[in-house]
């Protein structure tokens, strides 16, 4: 039988929250401007996160990266998203290193403008490729818009 009286509250409300927001530095256009906060913001997700429209809307989630090698989509264009396709498995064995510099250009585009961007997967089965994803994400972030 699998027990959960030893997880404490806070890891056990992260384990069913569809998305998290993800802080972000404030980040410097330039090397002599002052940093400043982005207008947008990033979320991390799962597919739950697509089964609450109202949480999408809360959240104003205007842009979807989906990591997900299926032939449908929970959400697509149609929906009134923009979305970011990252076709791969959810596999331990995925390289996501090709599809950083993109998808992370494509996230910092959205965020520059005001959009707000969830990341998600289909089922975070392989939960540590998936958060090496977003780790690796903010880092490329960070690399091309040092902080101060």
């Amino acid at each position: 039988m699998i027990r959960f009286d030893s997880i404490p509250p806070e890891i056990m409300q992260a384990m069913i929250t569809p998305m998290h927001l993800i802080p972000l530095p404030p980040v410097s256009p330039s090397p002599s401007s002052q940093p400043t906060q982005l207008p947008g913001q990033l979320y991390l997700g799962s597919l739950a996160a697509l089964q609450e429209p109202s949480l999408l809307h809360h959240h104003r989630i205007t842009h979807l990266v989906q990591v997900l090698d299926a032939p449908w989509l929970p959400l697509s264009e149609k929906d009134g998203y923009k979305c970011y396709k990252i076709p791969v498995g959810d596999e331990e064995s995925v390289d996501l290193k090709p599809f950083l510099e993109s998808v992370s250009n494509w996230i910092w585009g959205v965020l520059r403008e005001g959009g707000n961007v969830l990341v998600h997967c289909q089922q975070v089965r392989y939960a540590s490729g998936f958060f090496r994803l977003v780790y690796l994400l903010l880092a490329c972030f960070l690399r091309k818009h040092p902080l101060n």
